[in-house]
């Protein structure tokens, strides 16, 4: 969850990073994309509080953004083999100790459980599920598992879950198809320059056009 949150910018690779959440309403639509923060009951009510309580719901979204960026560039720092900013950790832990504050464990029909999303007053409650999810992967041993796409106009991050850990791009369907057909037309470029299209060089060669992509 934390990745996919880390990866709601269009590229981090491009001039312009192509925000995709620009209010607090696109943080709850995001919300119920992924399914597993908030209900629909839940988002409209949040919704409702975010119209009726205007600052709040610009300090949630501010606070979003900087949780975000905290926690992209703790993860891209140790693919890089180096230590996290003492500023990012700083950061991040703030806002994990904050959340704790809010945690409880709670009785469920398989046990107990433990939730990190106890005051839904606050509209900002929906980053616990997010800040929880950074925090498990960071102590995990599947922090050996996150990569960046190797497209670098791109920069997405992923959890390689692949047999031989050989995935290189955040989908194939977008930027693995981009670059087989860079590849392709290098290739054939090669091998027949007389037929190369200066445009078709023109439209493999500039960054991605700021759309909305796989997860959003």
């Amino acid at each position: 969850m934390c990745l996919d949150f880390v990866n709601t910018v269009h590229c981090y690779g491009c001039t312009d990073l192509g925000e995709y959440l620009n209010t607090y309403g696109d943080l709850v639509a995001w919300s119920r994309h992924v399914g597993t923060i908030i209900t629909d009951d839940e988002a409209q009510k949040a919704s409702h509080r975010a119209n009726s309580k205007p600052g709040e719901a610009r300090s949630a979204h501010r606070r979003a953004i900087e949780l975000r960026e905290a926690v992209y560039r703790i993860f891209t720092i140790i693919l890089e083999g180096q230590s996290p900013a003492r500023e990012d950790l700083a950061v991040f832990n703030n806002y994990l100790s904050e959340a704790m504050t809010r945690s409880q464990i709670v009785k469920t029909q398989d046990g107990y459980h433990w939730d990190m999303t106890a005051n839904k007053e606050k509209l900002d409650w929906i980053l616990n599920p997010v800040i929880r999810s950074a925090a498990d992967l960071l102590v995990s041993e599947e922090i050996r598992q996150v990569k960046r796409c190797a497209d670098p106009t791109c920069g997405w991050l992923f959890l390689d879950t692949s047999r031989n850990r050989s995935r290189r791009w955040c989908d194939m369907r977008d930027c693995g198809n981009r670059a087989k057909a860079s590849r392709f037309y290098k290739k054939n470029k090669n091998s027949n320059p007389v037929s190369s299209s200066p445009k078709a060089s023109s439209s493999l060669s500039k960054p991605k056009s700021k759309i909305e992509r796989h997860l959003l």
